[in-house]
């Protein structure tokens, strides 16, 4: 969509300025790659002596410097030529400032060429010579070399003498060749990839001391440039040179992704097959990166880090760093030259070693530490894994380590037992671990050794914040060891051992028993590889640079350089991202769970017969549906939920539309056990949650995408079932169960159904070739672990939500990747988000009587992922602005400004509490949340209209009355987008509340400002603005976050109750009254909702936590099932504690069915009796703190028994 009268948003205004000191040159080389800088300096130079000018053409991007650029140099010249890297779409104010001299009777005469290995049409046709001779200079370029750039320079002389033009030929280079072959007689190769501009301008140093620190780690090593390893001849190349000697490792300097389209997705690599490390150099200095909390800017987190993951790469660390060299006084230009650090390419050389040892080590001498992650730190509640059985896959793991040749000892008979052995020793449950002796222990001198031997600000900092745990004791390792495979327990991040820590340390350093867990893995045990089982563990949260790690962040302290493997669910792209760009690992992604439709149960399932008895009587026998009434009546009266009901329509449509909401629900049915893939009844479902979703099916009508469901009633629309009835929708479900079922039944080829449509013939052709064999596949995820610990490549493949139309993500088993974070947000993600907009402003409008004005939004990194920036649309449209895309890319460019008069309703002002990973990941994305608000004070429109500018007239003022100076003034009063401070992740309150360090909502809200208390600037610059946050909180009357899958709920996590809860307790907290909380649901995008808190919460409960469906699909997972139910008693305790917004009835509920039902006693006393204890003791600290403010004496009662039993037990 295009708006007229639309205000460009002048995004790159907030680009640093950094103006180029240069007098004007006859001749003025611009280009983005200090390579070509290089170059040209060395051989124009010869040729044009001081009438060349060469700069730096990134600076140029903003718009003053282009404009001082152009002014001051460009407009003297006779003639520009300029190498953009990305086009008009990088540089359209350079390129509009040129175009602003052509009515000048002297103005330079311009040659715009690609930065690329391809022409741009658009550069050319902006050029003032034809195109022959463009196309010419373009190839001199392409080719490179100082032969083909001299022969540039003598081009450029014969047109500026204006004689007859005949220019020379470029001079073809290789390609791609092989600079250096060494230690062809050591056992283990490498090949270093890299640049061919660097071979040809001699910019090695980098790729020197990587190829001498790899051999003197006893590697045979080939190092290799290329233009990019994209191309077809230069994987010809290797793909030869592989067939005598294949390598154990590659290490590729190269940025960006080498297979852009998904079809051809990295049968190069795959076919090479071993592991690929990406080891960048930096396009800024040392210096730079030393100080810079986030490691890596955007832009080089896009090309050196997300883009590269996409081939399957995994992200060693910078080897190198661009610093000045030269300065030719005659140029006025500085030169750039490549410089190793060693300390960093020798931790690289050091990760390409143990990988190349796992593809040459035998399996029965490899050494495999397994780690099952523990939050919160209790016995019942081992082996976190959101949506895996963990400790079922762990065993299954084993297993298949000891048929594949490892040394594993004596195994376990079930996946409880192995649970037990666990909880036999020592743990991080303190209460349960007190008097048992550690079988194994890191020994203490080694450990105060280790500490001192940090970098010293570490050292100083562990020792400031735990100097009682720098003791004289060894350190504990909870865990068993099986032979050569060690199974154990990450051991605590440590706000439980300094619980007043998460008041004011959202950046405390791990314990010294955290660094002697990792340790013992490294120098006692001496593992090869480590494997972290399930989503996720807390390495990769540690404190440290969020991208590009260095030797004092704490993962890389850890880890050290040892290889990681990491199972992790397919729909979390995000927060495998975090593992993979801050402790190096290969993901090997596993299935999601099965989602089935809830249906109803007990009395929801009574009140559904009777509304269909009570519609047919109404219709058949009217007298009969008086006394059918009353009994609708009667049993609403008896049950806990008739408060819950909307309060929209007549009683009996609410209720409907209440049961119906409930019974279409789409809830996890059991957890998915590594490496298999569903089979039977648990296919059929799988299938059907897939199937549900619209898909682009051909023959469909109009080719639109519609869904099994659609297909099979003849809608052409999405359907709502609020416009079926309970019977029609049943059967309607009935008949999809045997659709799936007869298409599962016949071979891939079978001939179609004639009486089918077009779209069903087409869907069921689709299942039989497509989705049930890509299921099927999924049984690779154990084997792709063992391939990993082979020292295998694992090829690449998206992440996403399945249910929500991502069928790209089967088969799992692959090292997933998220996506370019330029892109964002989506065409797609802004249809989504400006719908979800609109629904939250009508939905509050309509229980309000009036839209918001002042609304606090939360945006996760993961989530945008997943839905390519569905959350970043919606904060746009609620400004008032539009996403500007550039065509050729699609990566967003700039923002517009609509009108208001367009908008039919006032701007919102918007607050955004945006994660710790959502902060790392789009850097870009961060910079244009921060500009909007900024551009909008500017605009000159009533308050009414923009309560942005009110806000910012007024707090400017204010600011300035309390000595600010005005610009800076100016600047705070803008800022609207708040995260953790840099290095640090969380909201806080999970510690918080696990610790138990807190009385009020005002503690919560006091912890949740600390953590979340830096606002970040249109620069990218963070700083501690707690004031400023709780200021805007004051304000606040509408808090907001959305969902984007039906893969798991409000109660399957805690990071929903930490920043949403926290957010609605912040604001309650400062405000004195608590605001409207809303949740959206996107889950099917071409029908999102929005649901006040409340209705979510009560939705989950009784669809999924009340649901036999779902308590019985838990039984069968034993301990981790057991694990399930607590931690869902403790995200329910979670809201209650932040937002009030849980019933008692809500908890006696949940304690009768959960904890205190005869059957689920005696299922938790079989398989972990600790959660039930965890569980019903957090019921109880629900009542001791007035969160459950009036339960039943007789529940309080049975709780307290069954605590003291268990506890007896235990004992």
């Amino acid at each position: 969509m295009h708006w007229t009268n639309s205000q460009g948003g002048g995004l790159d205004a907030e680009r640093e300025l950094i103006l180029i000191d240069q007098t004007p040159g006859e001749i003025v080389f611009l280009s983005a790659a200090d390579t070509d800088l290089a170059c040209v300096a060395g051989t124009w130079y010869q040729r044009f002596g001081a009438r060349l000018r060469i700069a730096q053409a990134a600076p140029l991007r903003q718009p003053v410097a282009a404009d001082d650029y152009v002014e001051k140099v460009l407009r003297h010249a006779r003639v520009v030529v300029a190498r953009l890297l990305g086009g008009e779409g990088y540089f359209p104010h350079l390129l509009q400032a040129l175009a602003g001299l052509r009515d000048e009777t002297v103005r330079p005469k311009l040659i715009l060429l690609s930065g690329t290995d391809t022409p741009d049409e658009t550069l050319t046709a902006l050029s003032d010579f034809p195109p022959a001779i463009c196309d010419r200079m373009f190839e001199f370029f392409k080719h490179g070399g100082r032969e083909n750039l001299a022969r540039a320079a003598e081009a450029l002389d014969a047109l500026l003498a204006g004689g007859g033009i005949s220019l020379p030929e470029a001079v073809p280079m290789p390609e791609s060749g092989i600079y250096c072959r060494s230690g062809l007689a050591n056992p283990m190769r490498a090949w270093v990839c890299f640049y061919r501009a660097w071979h040809q301008t001699g910019d090695l140093a980098v790729v020197d001391a990587l190829q001498t620190a790899l051999e003197e780690k006893g590697f045979a090593v080939t190092s290799f440039f290329t233009f990019s390893l994209r191309s077809p001849r230069a994987q010809r190349q290797l793909l030869d040179l592989a067939t005598g000697s294949a390598p154990d490792i590659i290490l590729t300097m190269q940025s960006f992704s080498i297979c852009p389209d998904a079809d051809e997705r990295l049968s190069f690599l795959e076919q090479i097959g071993c592991p690929v490390l990406q080891a960048p150099v930096s396009a800024n200095g040392r210096e730079t990166w030393l100080v810079r909390p986030a490691g890596l800017p955007p832009a080089e987190v896009a090309m050196n880090v997300a883009l590269p993951e996409i081939d399957g790469r995994v992200f060693g660390c910078l080897t190198g760093f661009k610093e000045n060299d030269r300065t030719i006084a005659a140029l006025e230009f500085t030169l750039k030259r490549l410089e190793p650090d060693l300390e960093q390419l020798n931790f690289a050389v050091e990760q390409a070693c143990r990988w190349a040892r796992l593809r040459r080590k035998v399996n029965a001498e490899k050494k495999v530490a397994l780690i099952l992650s523990n939050y919160p730190n209790r016995d019942g509640r081992i082996g976190n894994g959101v949506g895996l059985d963990t400790p079922a896959s762990a065993l299954k793991l084993l297993q298949a380590l000891r048929e594949d040749g490892y040394a594993v000892g004596p195994l376990p008979e079930s996946p409880d037992e192995l649970m037990q052995w666990l909880r036999a020793g020592p743990t991080n449950d303190p209460e349960q671990s007190y008097g048992k002796t550690a079988a194994l222990a890191f020994p203490a001198g080694k450990l105060r050794a280790a500490l001192e031997g940090l970098p010293p600000a570490r050292a100083a900092e562990l020792r400031k914040h735990w100097p009682e745990e720098i003791g004289g004791e060894d350190a504990p390792v909870a865990g068993v060891q099986l032979g050569n495979v060690f199974i154990g327990i990450q051991p605590p991040r440590g706000f439980g051992l300094q619980t007043q820590a998460v008041y004011h340390s959202p950046d405390l350093p791990p314990p010294p028993q955290y660094l002697a867990f990792y340790l013992w893995i490294r120098e006692e045990f001496r593992a090869d590889a480590v494997v972290h089982l399930g989503k996720h563990g807390n390495l990769e949260w540690l404190p440290g640079r969020s991208v590009g790690l260095g030797p004092d962040d704490y993962p890389r302290i850890c880890l050290g350089p040892l290889p990681l493997i990491y199972p992790f669910i397919v729909n979390n792209p995000g927060e495998g991202a975090q593992a993979k760009r801050r402790s190096a690992a290969v993901i090997i992604d596993h299935l999601t769970p099965p989602i089935v439709r809830a249906g109803l149960y007990a009395e929801l399932e009574k009140m559904e017969r009777l509304l269909e008895e009570y519609a047919h009587s109404m219709t058949l026998y009217p007298p009969r549906a008086a006394e059918i009434r009353r009994r609708i009546e009667g049993l609403l009266a008896s049950v806990a939920w008739r408060d819950e009901l909307p309060a929209a329509g007549s009683r009996l449509e609410a209720i409907g539309n209440f049961l119906c909401e409930l019974k279409e629900s789409q809830i996890r049915s059991g957890l998915h056990i590594l490496g298999e893939a569903p089979t039977g009844e648990k296919e059929i479902d799988f299938l059907l949650s897939l199937l549900r979703t619209p898909l682009p099916v051909p023959g469909a009508p109009d080719a639109k995408a519609l869904g099994l469901l659609e297909l099979l009633h003849g809608a052409t629309e999405p359907l709502d079932p609020l416009t079926l009835s309970a019977a029609e929708r049943d059967a309607l479900e009935s008949r999809a169960h045997e659709w799936v079922r007869s298409a599962c039944k016949q071979p891939p080829e079978t001939p179609a159904e004639s009486d089918e449509t077009d779209g069903l013939r087409n869907l069921r052709r689709m299942v039989r070739q497509r989705l049930r064999p890509r299921l099927a596949q999924c049984g690779q995820e154990i084997s792709n672990v063992l391939r990993a610990l082979s020292g295998r490549f694992i090829a690449p493949g998206p992440a996403g939500a399945p249910t929500r139309g991502r069928l790209d993500v089967l088969p799992t088993g692959r090292n997933f990747f998220s996506l370019d974070p330029r892109i964002i947000p989506t065409p797609t993600a802004w249809r989504c988000g400006r719908t979800l907009g609109d629904l939250l402003l009508e939905r509050h409008r309509q229980m309000h009587g009036e839209y918001p004005r002042k609304v606090a939004l939360v945006l996760w990194g993961t989530s945008n992922m997943r839905t390519g920036g569905d959350d970043i649309a919606q904060a746009l449209w609620l400004w008032g602005c539009e996403p500007v895309w550039e065509e050729a890319s699609g990566r967003v460019v700039d923002f517009r400004i609509l009108p208001a008069s367009l908008l039919g309703r006032p701007r919102v002002d918007l607050l955004l509490r945006v994660s710790g990973l959502f902060r790392d990941a789009f850097g870009d994305a961060m910079r244009l949340l921060a500009t909007v608000p900024k551009r909008l004070a500017e605009l000159d429109e009533p308050a009414e209209v923009n309560p942005v500018r009110e806000a910012w007239l007024r707090d400017r003022a204010l600011l300035v009355g309390q000595g600010v100076a005005p610009r800076e003034a100016g600047r705070r009063a803008c800022l609207r987008v708040f995260s953790s401070g840099p290095g640090c992740y969380g909201a806080g309150l999970l510690p918080l509340l696990d610790g138990g360090n807190w009385e009020t909502r005002e503690d919560i809200a006091n912890v949740f400002c600390r953590w979340g208390g830096h606002a970040y600037d249109s620069a990218g610059q963070a700083e501690d603005q707690r004031s400023l946050l709780e200021w805007r909180l004051r304000e606040i009357e509408v808090v907001h976050q959305n969902q984007d899958n039906a893969e798991h709920d409000v109660l399957d996590s805690d990071d929903y109750f930490q920043f949403q809860g926290g957010l609605r307790a912040a604001v309650e907290a400062v405000r004195g009254k608590a605001p409207a909380t809303y949740h959206g649901d996107s889950s099917r995008p071409e029908r999102p909702k929005v649901r006040a808190l409340r209705e979510e919460l009560v939705r989950v409960i009784r669809a999924r936590v009340l649901n036999p469906r779902w308590i019985e699909a838990m039984r069968r997972h034993g301990y981790k099932g057991a694990f399930e139910f607590a931690a869902t008693v403790d995200y329910l305790f979670g809201y209650g504690a932040t937002t009030g917004l849980v019933s008692d009835h809500h908890y006696e509920e949940v304690a009768r069915t959960l904890l205190l039902a005869p059957a689920q006693k005696e299922f938790f006393s079989r398989h972990n009796p600790e959660a039930l204890k965890e569980a019903a003791e957090r019921l109880l600290e629900a009542k001791e703190r007035g969160v459950w403010r009036s339960p039943s004496p007789d529940t309080v009662a049975e709780l307290e028994a069954t605590v003291l039993e268990i506890g007896g037990q235990l004992e």
